[in-house]
């Protein structure tokens, strides 16, 4: 009887510490979140970082947009982005293309 309570004792120790450290992983990636999309008229009092250029990969893919909107948004966030503006999407054939933005750190 007594190692069934004190294997449910350290099972439940178990479940509260997972729990705790999903909470701490989500705050901290909430903290490091994607970049936000921004207009460049927002971006007045924010400091320009660099401009980021991704893209959708090979293959063939029918929504290239947002894989290569994606990979910028994960560039910049690297950067250590708050904000992103769009420049450009430019079709590479029918199935592929290229996304480019200015990242921008709205925070300091």
């Amino acid at each position: 009887m007594f190692r069934l309570t004190t294997f449910k004792f350290n099972r439940d120790n178990l479940i509260q510490s997972l729990a705790a450290i999903f909470l701490l992983f989500s705050i901290s990636t909430a903290t490091l979140g994607q970049p936000q999309e921004a207009s460049a008229s927002n971006m007045q009092n924010c400091h320009y970082m660099d401009r980021v250029e991704g893209s959708s990969g090979y293959g063939k893919k029918s929504d290239w947009q947002s894989q290569a909107k994606y990979s910028v948004l994960a560039q910049a966030e690297e950067l250590g982005a708050s904000h992103i503006v769009w420049e450009r999407f430019t079709p590479i054939g029918a199935f592929n293309g290229i996304a480019v933005a200015k990242a921008y750190n709205c925070n300091s």
